[in-house]
């Protein structure tokens, strides 16, 4: 019960991605099925009852003899016969193979467009997903899902796509014929034969199917543990030849690739299995008909007939399993495409959420503690307040929990216990896209896309004009690369390469000049960056957070120098709040971080 619970849980799952293109999928049944009824059926009865009436025009079966006999004077009666006789084989292979050519565009159509709304769906669902999933997930991994899975699904779909609808009807088809013919002859023995036959071999498409399926998800997991090793490595190519890595990575690869060679080749074990298997029980299934049709006295159409039909139907039986053991392979990547679509959310966003117009940016924490999945707790009973156009540095040693408090403005992650407030509202009942249209974010290593600066730029408020994002430009002091000759339409290579540090910092802040938001977030905005750098862009950052509440998360003291109040942490908890002058004097911590930089 529970298992027929969860294949019409994942039927309906998959409805609204047939929905739209369900038109093709009762083209593809129907053509499948005048195609296997050709094949299947059509063919055998040919033989069965047509071919005799070649030699004999008496034997045609009698409505087709009345029909010709109306119109065909007898003296030329047997000449029409066999002009019918062997026109039929041609105009049913006509018709099979039209049926099979729109079985093939409709089935490759309906699954291609599928396959397109299950990945851009994944994609999507992606972007939902709170920033706890994408930390815990190699993004090897996921990037393997994406685009290694999806393929996989995609070459099974084109590789089989005239058999996954065409082969089970022409085999119920054939059986049908078989049984037509032998309750023609009366014959039980025969019939049981073929009965048990088709029984017996769907037992190893199932056996070879699980097995194929199991074999394959460690196979997919494989490839993106190596996809993740790929990845990390060209990411790290520096770091790799400067401590003369090379060698160990090349070995964690080969052991990488390895284990997927080993999964695949027990992939293709049962996969190849199957076909002699299924080659030999057709072989003891004609056996029996032709020596039992012998001892019969059976005539050479009618053993034609049943062995017609006998190989119409193990032929599709077996072109059904090996179908289905690619299927099988494919439902391992299907499944990991699904992980990605069933995943939780563990942000969501509120049913019958408020509507945030105008925000003032008045920031409050209430009794607020944070912990991950793990238990590992990062803040405990913070509350604190921060009035609107505030101006806040955020200190403390690595793992304080400073970027975190930052987050939870954002919504990154959700408030184990307490309660985050903009302007009094929990932060809980608002859209995330309602909340965070209000708040800019300018991190340690701000990510440019591969596009234009123009449009990059252009990413803090979608549709702004040229001028706005000229303004911004200036604004952010990056006039002196943007604004010259074609400066602006410069296209940007991967993850933004083509300017410097201190040039792609500059332009996270034009984005944010741009967004115009009321509450800024810098998130070690000018950590990476030399002292020259840092002090051209520190004061675009002071003009940036003028009239805005502002959090500045930082290491460097040279960093917060605009704060008009600082928060110190400690193992999750504000353990000083007020100005430099004060905190030096009554904070041991801070005292002792500020003294350690000789600021």
């Amino acid at each position: 019960m529970r298992k027929i619970k969860k294949i019409c849980s994942r039927i309906l799952h998959y409805a609204g991605y047939v929905w739209p293109v369900k038109r093709y999928l009762i083209l593809a049944l129907i053509s499948g099925l005048i195609a296997a009824s050709a094949s299947g059926f059509g063919i055998p009865v040919l033989i069965y009852k047509v071919f005799p009436a070649v030699f004999d025009p008496t034997t045609m079966p009698q409505p087709i003899l009345d029909f010709i006999s109306a119109y065909v004077s007898p003296e030329n009666l047997g000449k029409a016969v066999l002009f019918t006789a062997c026109a039929a084989m041609p105009l049913i292979f006509v018709v099979r193979g039209i049926a099979m050519w729109i079985n093939a565009m409709a089935v490759n159509y309906f699954g291609m467009r599928v396959l397109e709304n299950l990945r851009v769906g994944v994609f999507a669902k992606l972007q939902q997903l709170p920033l706890a999933f994408h930390e815990k997930q190699m993004r090897g991994d996921i990037l393997s899902r994406i685009v290694t899975d999806a393929q996989n699904v995609q070459n099974m779909i084109t590789q089989v796509s005239s058999d996954i609808v065409k082969q089970p009807l022409t085999a119920v088809c054939a059986i049908a014929a078989l049984i037509y013919v032998l309750s023609d002859k009366a014959e039980a023995s025969m019939f049981v034969a073929s009965a048990v036959f088709a029984g017996v071999a769907l037992a190893p498409i199932l056996i070879f199917g699980k097995r194929v399926a199991r074999k394959a998800r460690g196979a997919q997991k494989n490839i993106g543990e190596m996809t993740a090793v790929v990845q990390e490595n060209l990411a790290a190519q520096r770091e790799i030849r400067s401590y003369a890595m090379e060698k160990t990575q090349v070995e964690r690869m080969a052991r990488t690739s390895n284990r997927f060679c080993l999964a695949q080749l027990k992939t293709i074990k049962y996969q190849q299995l199957l076909t002699p298997t299924l080659e030999f029980l057709t072989a003891l299934a004609l056996a029996f008909v032709l020596v039992r049709g012998r001892l019969l006295g059976m005539e050479l159409t009618d053993f034609m007939a049943i062995a017609g039909a006998l190989f119409f139907a193990a032929d599709a039986i077996k072109r059904t399993g090996v179908s289905f053991n690619k299927f099988s392979q494919a439902q391992a990547s299907l499944e990991r495409l699904e992980e990605i679509l069933t995943e939780t959310d563990s942000i969501p966003d509120p049913e019958n959420p408020l509507k945030l117009e105008k925000a003032s940016g008045d920031i409050e924490f209430r009794n607020v503690g944070f912990a991950y999945e793990n238990g590992r707790q990062v803040l405990s009973d913070i509350n604190v307040r921060i009035p609107a156009g505030q101006t806040v540095a955020l200190v403390g040693p690595s793992g304080a929990g400073k970027t975190t408090f930052a987050s939870l403005i954002l919504r990154f992650y959700e408030a184990s216990s307490g309660a985050v407030l903009i302007d009094g509202i929990d932060v809980r009942r608002l859209k995330k896209e309602n909340l965070r249209q209000f708040i800019a974010l300018v991190s340690q290593h701000a990510v440019l896309f591969r596009d234009t600066i123009r449009e990059n730029i252009r990413l803090g408020r979608e549709g702004a004009s040229d001028e706005d994002v000229e303004r911004a430009a200036r604004d952010a002091a990056a006039e002196d690369f943007t604004l010259k000759a074609d400066g602006l339409d410069k296209k940007l290579g991967d993850v933004g390469s083509g300017v410097s540090g201190g040039q792609r910092q500059r332009l996270a802040i034009a984005r944010a000049f741009l967004k115009d938001a009321p509450i800024l977030i810098l998130d070690e905005a000018t950590a990476a960056l030399d002292s020259e750098s840092e002090k051209k862009i520190q004061d675009r950052l002071e003009h940036l957070a003028r009239g805005r509440t502002t959090f500045i998360v930082a290491h460097r003291f040279s960093s917060i120098r605009i704060a008009q109040r600082i928060l110190v942490f400690s193992q999750g908890r504000i353990v000083g709040d007020g100005t430099h002058e004060t905190l030096y004097r009554s904070c041991a911590l801070y005292k002792e971080l500020y003294d350690r930089q000789g600021v």
